[in-house]
């Protein structure tokens, strides 16, 4: 290739790439997740899917070696030949047959991208360890849709270096949407089975949705949420027996030998459907409170919960992935840990702080009187809207009379809110 041509490339390769990015700003980016039909597999096929994983550990545990020494851009990831050390650490020589091009650029790229965050963090003095050696490889990135993989059918996927189509399940939830474009896909090695999570972009959908009106939520302990409609939802997901069993028969097997390494894969394998239970039911909280038009809820310290007396309680829970989720959302309004949503009247503005978490009633003076976590999950709403419409007002401890003048000093435009027997301006 002359130099020349190597520009002529180089441009249309940049002017596609703008294309794309201006054509995404107009998408949504959806994953979905398809599984691969494990018994319709040969078992050359079998054997070649777990060497691709095993493969790829070997790679990455090499070019890591290389990167303490040496720069990691120098690693060719063209590489054939690996040699390492087994588990008894005698020197062997590996040979990389199953592994394609682009999933070893893939491997190496993940390093370097591993590299540069730490870096970073570092930089801003965050203490942070190194990277460590990896006994399992579970996720290979599949970059380019219609090379690394495409799709035959519904039913079926093509992965590069792997001869014949292989059958996959749930494509269906996503195959015949009119007008959808594939990315890039992740190869999942889970203990329960393989699968390939695919990154797809729709375009959006121009008409608008009707949505509840607006709604608190109040996380806690007890009532993992309570919303200001009055729904309580607990959720508990706890280790189960078979669990249990299979850690005690772990406790009993010796180190090293095989019995312990099977119990040790069903173990992975009882955890993975534990993990999939709590996703479950953090997806289907999150999808019901997102039907509302606007969600407040208040940024709750739950790694300091996990870490007191309620831990167990916290662990087996879904409130982290509840939260995270909700965050992410633009229709969710957070507030600030310091607001005292729970200790706040909202007929008088008087703040009780003697309310301890025995009393699952709050009472005020004024002759207010609401269950604690209702009470709580209503005053999001109104303390929100509070510290929006005071221009910024530095925690709120007040209503009634003092919040009416503070409104009518920095604030022109008013919206009049009923809540209870009394009207403020917020």
């Amino acid at each position: 290739m002359t130099e020349e041509e190597r520009l002529e490339k180089n441009n249309r390769i940049s002017e596609k790439g703008k294309e794309t990015r201006l054509r995404r700003q107009s998408q949504i980016c959806r994953v979905f997740r398809v599984k691969i039909d494990f018994s319709h597999l040969n078992e050359f096929e079998k054997t070649q899917l777990k060497m691709i994983f095993v493969e790829a550990k070997w790679l990455y545990n090499d070019a890591l070696a290389f990167s303490m020494s040496n720069e990691i851009n120098k690693y060719d990831y063209k590489i054939i030949t690996i040699h390492g050390f087994d588990k008894d650490k005698h020197h062997v020589t590996r040979e990389l047959e199953n592994l394609s091009s682009q999933m070893k650029q893939s491997v190496i790229q993940g390093i370097k991208h591993n590299i540069k965050s730490i870096l970073a963090m570092k930089k801003h003095g965050r203490k942070i360890g190194s990277l460590k050696y990896k006994s399992n490889y579970e996720s290979i990135n599949l970059q380019q849709y219609g090379n690394t993989y495409k799709f035959c059918d519904k039913r079926h996927i093509k992965i590069q270096g792997i001869k014949r189509p292989i059958k996959i399940e749930g494509a269906e939830q996503f195959f015949d949407i009119p007008g959808i474009e594939f990315a890039n896909a992740k190869l999942l090695n889970f203990p329960d089975g393989y699968y390939i999570a695919v990154t797809t972009f729709q375009n959006k959908v121009g008409e608008k949705r009707k949505y509840k009106p607006e709604i608190g939520i109040d996380m806690g302990i007890k009532t993992s949420i309570t919303t200001s409609e009055g729904k309580k939802i607990k959720i508990f997901v706890g280790e189960t027996k078979r669990l249990k069993k299979i850690q005690r028969r772990i406790a009993k097997r010796k180190k090293g030998s095989s019995n312990r390494y099977k119990m040790r894969k069903l173990l992975r394998k009882e955890y993975q459907k534990l993990e999939n239970r709590k996703k479950d039911a953090a997806n289907k909280i999150v999808n019901e409170l997102l039907k509302h038009e606007k969600v407040y809820m208040q940024d709750e310290n739950l790694f300091g919960w996990h870490k007191g007396l309620f831990g167990k309680a916290v662990q087996h829970s879904v409130l982290g992935a509840v939260k995270a989720k909700l965050i992410k959302n633009e229709r969710v309004i957070v507030l600030p840990k310091n607001i005292a949503t729970t200790k706040t009247c909202p007929r008088c503005g008087k703040v009780n702080k003697n309310i301890t978490l025995s009393d699952r009633i709050f009472e005020c003076s004024c002759g207010y009187k609401e269950d604690r976590d209702i009470h709580a999950a209503k005053n999001m709403i109104l303390l929100s809207k509070l510290n929006q419409n005071t221009c910024g007002m530095q925690g709120i401890n007040a209503f009634g009379e003092d919040v009416r003048r503070k409104h009518e000093q920095k604030c022109c435009n008013a919206d009049l809110v009923e809540l209870g027997s009394r009207n403020f301006y917020l």
